[in-house]
């Protein structure tokens, strides 16, 4: 009975040790300070996921008719106050968070079957931030969003394909349409480099105007690259 009573004591210290274990090393939820299972806490996720948008293909083709817009969510709310606190909070989880969330709705989605089946060589390239800011910021918001989406779509990611050259302010701070244009002209560049992958699924935070996404068109285009698809996480619910 000694030997019993031994195993039970080391299984209860044992217990003892995964419960301390599991309760020294959970994070807290980077958006409200509590315990979180995962990135997020379920009343955070919650309320992100409210904000989701009632149509994952935006029908009024703000690009272009060849060039449809996926957006996963509304930027209002809490996903907005996400988005701010993953930026200027030094938070990129919550990119890797919400990137799994539109990886799933991607996957369930019937209309995205096709860009992948029709283009078999397609990547996702991720809207670049100048190297002045990513030193500053410590990432690219878009990347982490891009990565994990690609991560979980098996869909390559080529952030090299498309590079910023240019220190733009951001484009909040802008007070036209033209004067946007005009803060992302020439903006990026496209290296010359050996890729297969001549097909691509532009990757970014926000949509909001398009200027940042038209720009990164046009400096693809004559390097043979064709934007297939645009996919973000959020887009303001009322377009001017």
């Amino acid at each position: 009975m000694t030997w019993l009573r031994s195993i039970g004591s080391s299984f209860k210290i044992e217990r003892f040790t995964n419960i301390a274990k599991d309760s020294l090393w959970q994070a807290n939820c980077p958006l409200c300070n509590r315990p979180a299972d995962c990135i997020l806490c379920k009343d955070c996720d919650r309320q992100i996921t409210a904000y989701q948008s009632p149509e994952f293909l935006q029908k009024d083709n703000p690009i272009a008719p060849e060039i449809p817009l996926y957006s996963w969510g509304i930027y209002d709310g809490a996903l907005k106050r996400a988005i701010a606190t993953c930026k200027y909070d030094n938070h990129p989880e919550i990119m890797e968070a919400i990137g799994e969330k539109m990886a799933n709705t991607w996957q369930r989605s019937s209309i995205t079957k096709g860009i992948v089946q029709r283009y078999k060589c397609i990547s996702v390239v991720p809207i670049p931030l100048h190297v002045n800011k990513l030193k500053s910021r410590g990432f690219n918001q878009a990347e982490v969003l891009a990565k994990q989406f690609c991560d979980l779509t098996q869909i390559p990611c080529k952030p090299q394909i498309l590079q910023r050259i240019k220190d733009t302010k951001a484009q909040m701070q802008t007070k036209s349409v033209t004067e946007r244009e005009e803060n992302l002209s020439q903006a990026f560049t496209a290296p010359l480099i050996k890729t297969n992958y001549r097909d691509v699924i532009l990757c970014d935070d926000i949509y909001t105007t398009g200027a940042t996404i038209r720009e990164a068109i046009a400096t693809l285009r004559p390097r043979d690259i064709n934007v297939r698809a645009v996919v973000v996480m959020a887009r303001p619910q009322f377009q001017r």
